[in-house]
């Protein structure tokens, strides 16, 4: 994925490091939590969702500009800035 696609969806973008290389972390609006699919867990957290929720994003370091990994979903923005801000190698947020 480009991170050109993922425009308006982006509330913050964080800078995190891997020794000397820079990359760009982004917490981003969603409408779409997905479940665990774990038959043993409640229908709620089982299913996949559609609700205003949160997600993380991670650039690649190689291909700038490119979105290499997601980092989870969150239904709450304090969890999703708190996820992103333990990530390995989080710096600071930029905006």
């Amino acid at each position: 994925m480009n991170v050109a696609k993922l425009g308006d969806t982006i509330i913050k973008t964080g800078i995190c490091n891997y020794g000397i290389k820079q990359y760009r972390l982004f917490l981003c609006t969603s409408t779409f939590l997905p479940g665990t699919g774990d038959y043993e867990d409640d229908p709620p957290i089982y299913d996949d969702q559609e609700i205003d929720c949160y997600c993380i994003w991670i650039e690649d370091m190689i291909n700038v500009g490119n979105i290499s990994a997601g980092a989870g979903y969150y239904e709450h923005l304090s969890d999703a800035i708190h996820a992103a801000e333990s990530s390995a190698g989080f710096e600071r947020w930029i905006n």
